[in-house]
């Protein structure tokens, strides 16, 4: 169940007064320690990154603003997407070099079209209780995930199996409802609160800040969060580029992951440097809502482990082959810290 406002507020103040106290501890303070060093210079100084409006992006501002990309010999520019999923199509066209991914959409897109050769280089994220939730308006009659057949659903891509599909195939089935029960129209997150309060869809699945920003302006309600009970902790997204970055330019790719890696560890210890930020890239996020929107739970390190994890829950509904989750997901894995 989701945190009230008000109560979601006192928690956001608390950690406000916290890091007044700990002011030593903010994403400027921290010094880099993997710094470049003699003869690994990345090949490419400009790079452009692909990233979301959404609280994932996080780290990479903050690895821009706080100079750990700077101390690796990189110039980083970002461009917002408006799904993870058009983040291949940029980097096939080698209009951004790095992107943010989520990790269903990733190994759909590698499933269907195995010539991209997706590579995942660093870790980002992983669900914590509340981060992407159905939202239906205050008014709605819709109740439980039995109320969904035959409902209009907002997705950021439509057609595609990501984390909406996934979710209500998982959660929904004690009700008889899957992907399948509904309609999806595709909506970015930023535009989905104007879609379900003017009537558009019934449903809206969307993550955070929207999720505060609908509860707040519209009175939208939360139906479920829809990454809990078996898809508690899913991870959800990760960094990533393709084989011909990590061919033809190594010491660039190692550079990026270094410098998103010092900013992972400053996200994962100190979440008040993370709603610093969020304001800079998310224009509709004024500072007092960053302070009390729900974070992501901030990994560190690159994990196979949590890798598999998605791949093998995308197998038993029948969206992955054995074959793809035993040899192509490995191949994928590719840490460079």
């Amino acid at each position: 169940m989701r945190i009230p406002s008000i109560r979601r507020l006192g928690v956001g103040l608390a950690a406000v007064a916290l890091a007044v106290g700990v002011a030593a501890c903010s994403s400027g303070s921290s010094t880099s320690s993997a710094t470049t060093t003699s003869g690994s210079a990345p090949e490419l100084t400009n790079i452009k990154v692909g990233i979301l409006s959404a609280t994932d992006g996080a780290t990479l501002i903050m690895a821009i603003k706080d100079g750990y990309f700077k101390q690796q010999g990189l110039n980083v520019s970002y461009e917002i997407m408006p799904s993870t999923n058009s983040s291949t199509a940029l980097l096939q066209s080698h209009t951004v070099q790095f992107a943010i991914m989520n990790y269903v959409g990733m190994f759909q897109q590698e499933r269907a079209f195995p010539s991209l050769n997706l590579r995942i280089i660093a870790d980002n994220d992983q669900a914590s209780p509340g981060l992407f939730d159905f939202m239906v308006p205050k008014n709605s009659n819709i109740t439980s995930l039995a109320d969904l057949k035959g409902k209009t659903l907002s997705v950021p891509s439509k057609g595609v199996f990501s984390f909406p599909q996934l979710s209500l195939d998982v959660l929904g089935k004690p009700y008889g409802v899957n992907a399948n029960s509904v309609s999806e129209v595709a909506v970015p997150f930023s535009g989905a609160p104007g879609e379900l309060s003017s009537g558009k869809v019934d449903v809206a699945f969307t993550t955070e800040p929207f999720i505060t920003l609908m509860e707040q302006t519209i009175g939208a309600k939360v139906l479920i969060d829809m990454l809990s009970g078996p898809l508690a902790g899913f991870p959800v997204t990760a960094w990533g580029t393709d084989e011909y970055y990590t061919k033809n330019d190594p010491k660039t790719v190692a550079a990026f992951a270094r410098g998103i890696d010092e900013a992972l560890r400053v996200a994962a210890s100190n979440p008040q440097a993370v709603r610093q930020v969020l304001p800079d890239y998310i224009p509709t996020l004024k500072p007092s809502l960053a302070s009390v929107i729900v974070l992501p739970t901030f990994n560190t390190s690159l994990s196979e482990a949590r890798m598999t994890r998605v791949a093998h829950e995308m197998e038993s509904l029948g969206q992955l082959s054995a074959s793809f989750v035993s040899t192509q997901v490995p191949a994928m894995y590719d840490p460079q810290s």
